[in-house]
């Protein structure tokens, strides 16, 4: 499999440091500087992954000083990655499941985790799972990609019999989420990803 990663490093005073893992085997660990125009390009070919595995992208050895700020305190410089993309054998992943996927900042006073974000600011580990099987890693993803997208187009629904139930639209036709005879995102997606 081939992996390849894409990151537009932000400069303050130095660039950032960039450490990329799998499976806790260090991969790469340097300053994330640009080498393809604006962006740091990696990637590399793999042979013997597992049937599951984890891709963590690290930033770190930022300090609060790498944080410029004018006299109004809005930012002028900041030491930052930006994840743009991630593929696998050349299928990329959907943009919004990159943002769906969970970073562990490193810095006093944060969360265990963030999600919804691509610009890591903080030290800290973005985690992706994914499958040898590249091809169903992929068609798990859209099925996600669908289901993420549907997650706030849903709408409750009553029924002549006062049930309520919900529905959802998918590929342009509202769908009966309760419906036998039909398959819901949650059927397909579990099926893809069992």
């Amino acid at each position: 499999m081939q992996i390849k990663i894409v990151i537009e490093p932000k400069h303050s005073k130095h660039w950032p440091k960039l450490m990329i893992k799998i499976n806790d085997k260090v991969l790469f660990d340097a300053d994330c500087i640009p080498n393809n125009q604006k962006h740091f390009v990696w990637q590399e070919q793999f042979k013997n992954l597992k049937h599951s595995n984890i891709l963590e992208i690290t930033h770190y050895g930022k300090k609060g000083t790498d944080t410029v700020v004018d006299s109004d305190n809005n930012i002028i410089e900041d030491r930052a990655i930006v994840l743009k993309s991630v593929e696998f054998d050349e299928l990329s992943v959907p943009e919004v499941v990159l943002y769906e996927n969970k970073f562990f900042p490193n810095w006093p006073d944060q969360p265990e985790y963030t999600k919804n974000n691509l610009y890591f600011g903080f030290n800290g580990t973005y985690k992706i799972d994914f499958l040898k099987d590249s091809k169903r890693m992929y068609f798990g993803n859209l099925l996600l990609k669908e289901k993420l997208a549907n997650k706030y187009n849903k709408k409750i629904i009553q029924l002549p019999s006062g049930a309520e139930i919900e529905s959802f639209e998918f590929n342009g036709i509202m769908v009966d989420s309760e419906k036998k005879d039909s398959v819901t995102i949650d059927d397909l997606y579990k099926a893809v990803t069992r």
